[in-house]
């Protein structure tokens, strides 16, 4: 099982990719990548598009899941955020690949058979390990999303 989780926000987007099971994760692939500057919606549809397919077509994971959370509504948020949403979930449609979203409300130590109160980035790093960086709380959370769907 390949499991691939984003995170989308106005300046970038996370992946981690897992395989494995939840009991005994392997770290895959990670990254961040940086939005374009200077581009106009349309160009940055069209970089999303070829970005995530690019990701998709290399790693060929079994499920995709992303980061939905809906805060500061701006017209920057909509376009560099929901819209990279947007064409994750119509390039996983024409693929046929399982996609499904996680709100941060619902990433809980319970779901992780973990008692209440567990640091869940320390949980998540005594499963995968220390790793270079990118290795900030938000991407260790984009790794508990993919652990999530393993």
């Amino acid at each position: 099982m390949t499991t691939i989780a984003f995170t989308f926000s106005t300046n970038d987007f996370e992946f981690v990719v897992l395989t494995g099971t939840k009991t005994n994760p392997t770290l895959h692939s990670k990254g961040k990548i940086l939005l374009p500057a200077n581009h106009d919606i349309p160009q940055t549809v069209a970089w999303f598009e070829t970005e995530l397919e690019l990701l998709l077509n290399s790693i060929q994971p079994n499920k995709v899941s992303y980061r939905l959370t809906v805060m500061k509504v701006t017209n920057n948020y909509v376009s560099n955020v929901f819209y990279g949403q947007a064409i994750l979930n119509l390039l996983c449609y024409k693929k046929n690949i399982q996609i499904s979203h996680t709100s941060p409300a619902s990433i809980t130590a319970n779901k992780f058979n973990q008692p209440k109160g567990t640091n869940l980035s320390v949980y998540i790093e005594s499963l995968l390990g220390k790793q270079s960086p990118p290795w900030d709380k938000g991407i260790k959370d984009t790794a508990l999303i993919s652990l999530l769907n393993l």
